[in-house]
């Protein structure tokens, strides 16, 4: 799937991005839609004061897109 199809699916199934682990000053989150798994990299230096949880909606998350 190319990112824009991505954006669109994130928004339309709503998956849910779990941590997978926090390496390097990065927080590592997955989440599937249909048979693609997604990465979402985020810098630690980017989560500022916002809430980052164990498990949560994905499409928060598209800025990060990988």
């Amino acid at each position: 799937m190319k990112k824009n199809e991505l954006k669109k699916a994130l928004y339309k199934t709503k998956p849910e991005a779990k941590l997978i682990y926090i390496r390097n000053s990065n927080a590592y989150y997955l989440a599937e839609i249909d048979d693609n798994t997604i990465r979402f990299e985020v810098p630690i230096d980017d989560m500022g004061d916002a809430d980052f949880l164990p498990t949560m909606d994905a499409k928060l998350l598209i800025r990060w897109l990988q």
